[in-house]
């Protein structure tokens, strides 16, 4: 076989094995993601709120100076 023919050989079958790993990609990604990434959540209840209360006027302390 020449160069050329050689060359030509690895190339379709490097082009074949490519296809497939394409596709295999393609197929396998969303089944890994199920597998991977489970979709349970956890949560934890918090005693305190999160935020602080709102201040109304009536309960505002007037600044005392030192």
């Amino acid at each position: 076989m020449a160069l050329k023919d050689v060359l030509s050989l690895c190339g379709r079958v490097g082009l074949i094995v490519a296809a497939f790993a394409f596709v295999a990609g393609i197929v396998a990604g969303p089944i890994l993601e199920k597998v991977l990434f489970s979709q349970l959540t956890v949560t934890e209840r918090n005693a305190q709120p999160l935020l602080p209360p709102i201040d109304t006027s009536s309960e505002r302390q007037v600044g005392r100076p030192g």
